[in-house]
């Protein structure tokens, strides 16, 4: 341990060393130009310390940039790359030169720790950014990326998802639209993802989502499993479509397009078209919000949709893709293929089989329709009972949380309806219950209990007595089941489906 006391000590000394040279005004080398042409300003700096901490400033200050002029100064012209001026005066030049604080004098607290934060990475190698804002830490992570300084971002990364989780969840859109601009920011948009997965609708109503990356447009829509209406697909493509296409806004009527604008919108969304499931689109909803806007895609398309649904057989020239799991609790195929093999199995009491239960989306022989979902402060026997009685067979899905703020996921499989009739005559039909975690994209500890005969009860799954779900009290779950007793967890949200399985070719 002295051993780490000497290290740590003399590495603080080297620090302290460095940042002295920020006093010497007389070893500046560099002028930096930041903002546009109409509002700049001009900075100096010192190369031999530029080269070292940014792989941009390295290539600016090489022998194809770099131009040293009379007076003994590399120029470097950052106008017109996207760092207003006042950005990099305040959130980069004051944390790399401290020199300038003596010519300026910020009322702010907030610039003073954001100058201690850069001055310190560039000239002294450690970093204090916790008592930054969230905004200000994204500019920062934004600057850090353009002048190439890899390790700043690294941080600055980390930083956020270990400290800001909250704040990206309630932002989560800003956040996802800078991260994607930074290639090494992975983990970042992975947690992102997470949140978009889970609050969907409100990414697609975001002022962030008109301005995604068509790439990542695409593969939201490639997913199988999105917490959203079709419907609702269709229309945040055509608003992103629009928002993204010159010449038509989102406040003009559709009638006043002219035949080049429409053309240009067409292109700008046909590869995201294919991917929505038209076919299963409620038919009247069909007609109503996508009907008017047919212009957009191949009126073939909108025949053959209504077709569908009239007609017992026709031939079909586009393909129809399976049924989306409109699921925000389940995120990936795993989860419904396990779900389906269970029903499929009804003589198994294996938890998790040997080899994955069918390999992709569309060999799962369920549909699952949703019918009902709410988060746990809104959850209420009534309008569940609107909703989920007489319904067929259905698989309910709850999501989660107890103290220690662990997630969970509970759930189970009914084979008869949920009715008045069922609860009279106390039939409550067999099935299963189960449940699992999901973290860092793996199914952990999936465990599935049989139940001969479901408790009539409402909002009840299980036998009552070894085994059981209760959701009737509110945000609070009950369980009873593989080895947990009297177990009590607060509901986050929870989802109901009515489980169809799909027709085959031999009927």
């Amino acid at each position: 341990m002295p051993e780490i006391y000497d290290t740590v000590k003399s590495f603080k000394q080297l620090s302290s060393d460095f940042l002295k040279i920020l006093d010497q005004e007389e070893t500046f080398d560099v002028i930096i130009h930041v903002g546009d042409e109409a509002t700049s300003e001009s900075f100096k700096a010192h190369s031999i310390i530029l080269r070292t901490r940014s792989e941009y400033f390295r290539a600016a200050l090489s022998a194809a940039w770099g131009k040293k002029k009379v007076d003994g100064y590399f120029v470097i012209d950052l106008r017109g790359m996207g760092i207003p001026h006042t950005i990099f005066e305040h959130v980069l030049f004051n944390l790399i030169f401290c020199w300038r604080m003596r010519f300026y004098s910020f009322p702010s607290s907030s610039i003073n720790i954001i100058y201690l934060s850069f001055q310190s990475y560039i000239y002294g190698a450690y970093l204090k950014v916790e008592k930054l804002g969230v905004s200000e830490k994204l500019q920062l992570l934004v600057a850090a990326d353009i002048l190439m300084m890899d390790s700043f971002v690294d941080y600055l990364e980390s930083e956020l998802i270990r400290d800001e989780k909250s704040w990206i969840n309630e932002k989560n859109s800003e956040v996802l639209f800078i991260a994607l601009q930074i290639s090494r920011c992975k983990e970042l948009v992975s947690l992102c993802n997470d949140v978009v997965l889970r609050h969907p609708k409100v990414f697609v109503s975001s002022k962030e989502f008109l301005f995604m990356p068509h790439d990542y447009i695409i593969g939201l829509l490639e997913r199988d499993i999105l917490g959203l209406d079709e419907v609702d697909v269709f229309a945040a493509v055509i608003m992103w479509g629009i928002n993204n296409t010159p010449g038509i806004s989102l406040t003009d009527d559709f009638s006043t397009w002219t035949t080049d604008n429409i053309t240009t919108l067409q292109s700008n969304v046909i590869q995201l078209i294919s991917l929505i499931r038209f076919f299963h689109m409620p038919p009247e909803d069909f007609k109503k919000k996508v009907g008017p806007l047919t212009r957009v895609f191949a009126p073939e398309l909108y025949d053959q949709v209504i077709e569908y649904h009239s007609k017992a057989q026709f031939q079909f020239i586009y393909d129809i893709l399976p049924l989306r799991f409109n699921s925000t609790i389940i995120k990936e195929k795993e989860e419904p293929a396990l779900i389906s093999y269970w029903i499929s199995h009804p003589e198994t009491e294996c938890d998790l089989p040997e080899h994955p239960p069918f390999t992709s989306f569309d060999k799962i022989p369920y549909d699952f329709h949703l019918i009902f979902r709410c988060h746990g402060s809104e959850l209420a026997e009534a309008k569940w009972r609107d909703l989920c009685y007489n319904q067929g067979p259905t698989m309910t899905i709850i999501r989660t949380k107890n103290q220690n703020e662990d997630e969970a996921v509970f759930g189970g499989y009914k084979s008869i309806s949920w009715s008045t009739e069922n609860r009279n005559t106390h039939i409550g039909g067999d099935g299963f219950i189960f449940g699992y975690l999901w973290q860092q994209r793996k199914l952990l500890l999936p465990w599935m209990l049989r139940v001969n005969n479901h408790l009539d009860a409402d909002m009840f799954l299980g036998d009552g007595v070894e085994a059981f779900i209760d959701f009737r009290h509110g945000e609070k779950l009950l369980a009873h089941a593989n080895g947990f007793e009297d177990l009590e967890e607060t509901i986050e949200e929870l989802e109901v489906f009515r489980v169809v399985k799909k027709a085959t070719d031999d009927g």
